[in-house]
């Protein structure tokens, strides 16, 4: 019995790091390492579920040269885990941040407004600075007090009274030219 659990134990070792070789070996010639971060954003004390986080790099050096960005949207509990790099999975680039906060009225579909009045949105005007170091990251919460404002995800908005949406509003489709535009 304990030279089947000893085996185990080995062959889950070996295909743990077969993994990371993996998905070590998908990261592209000019994408930066990145680290697991996570953190959690409220407003009121309740979750901002579907707010975007991003973080934008503090000086002039960016962690790759194409400017990339970390990013992530704030779950029903709050939490939020940033990425990067589609392929290489979550996590983000070591470094200075200062962190940006939007978040749309529905957040099915995108927009350009913002619940909390653009008070987050701009880098160079963020009080909210992070460090994201080599190795596990878990930052900081940012609890966010906007009296009046609702912290609850509101329904998406619908034309007529109690109708669905006819469309996905992130199917390519709808953006080609003569796509169908509902049943």
């Amino acid at each position: 019995m304990g030279n089947l659990t000893s085996r185990s134990t080995g062959f889950g070792t070996l295909a743990a790091v077969l993994t990371l070789l993996a998905v070590a070996g998908c990261r592209r010639d000019w994408e930066a390492r990145t680290y697991p971060a996570s953190g959690k954003v409220t407003v009121n004390g309740q979750p901002a579920a579907g707010a975007l986080v991003q973080l934008t790099p503090i000086g002039p050096q960016t962690p790759d040269v194409r400017g990339s960005k970390p990013w992530g949207v704030v779950q029903p509990d709050g939490s939020f885990v940033l990425a990067t790099y589609e392929q290489a999975g979550p996590g983000a680039p070591a470094g200075e941040y200062a962190m940006t906060i939007t978040w749309p009225p529905d957040v099915t579909r995108p927009s350009n407004e913002d619940r909390l009045g653009g008070k987050y949105a701009k880098a160079e005007q963020s009080a909210l600075k992070f460090t994201i170091k080599e190795g596990t990251n878990v930052l900081d919460e940012v609890k966010i007090d906007a009296p009046g404002l609702d912290a609850a995800p509101r329904p998406a908005v619908m034309k007529k009274k109690g109708a669905a949406p006819t469309v996905n509003p992130n199917d390519p489709s709808v953006f080609r030219k003569g796509a169908r535009k509902g049943p």
